[in-house]
């Protein structure tokens, strides 16, 4: 076989090779971010229907006090109970909107390049997906 020939098909092969791993990289780093938005839909759900459990306890703990005014006084422990729901579902909203603060803020040089997964200080290698890590990456 001609030289040149082998040398051409040798560069053809590395090409595709290279344009192979490119594009594994890239499927990667897709799944990496959709998995994150869909992390990130799933938490707007439980905001939303959190809220709502949020909107019915006040309007529950209002009605309360309404029937106490027009003298249909409500039990204080059923009312002390509704108020703690109340906090409870304040305290899980909070929390929500942090997980969701924490995935849509990380650090790009906590994530893998590749597929976006979490690493760690001195990491060479994603321990996700083996994508080799840049200095900044660690």
């Amino acid at each position: 076989m001609n030289e040149q020939l082998r040398q051409l098909l040798q560069c053809v092969q590395k090409t595709a090779g290279e344009f192979a791993d490119t594009a594994s990289d890239a499927a990667y780093g897709v799944r990496g971010k959709a998995w994150e938005l869909a992390s990130v839909a799933k938490l707007n759900i439980r905001a939303a229907e959190n809220k709502a459990d949020t909107g019915r306890a006040l309007r529950e703990v209002g009605e309360m006090i309404y029937a106490t005014h027009t003298g249909t006084p409500t039990d204080s422990d059923v009312l002390l109970e509704k108020l703690q729901e109340i906090d409870r579902l304040r305290e899980e909203a909070e929390a929500i909107q942090a997980e969701i603060g924490r995935l849509k803020g990380q650090e790009a040089e906590n994530r893998c390049p590749t597929c976006g997964a979490q690493t760690r200080e001195g990491d060479a290698f994603c321990r996700e997906c083996g994508g080799k890590l840049s200095k900044g990456d660690q």
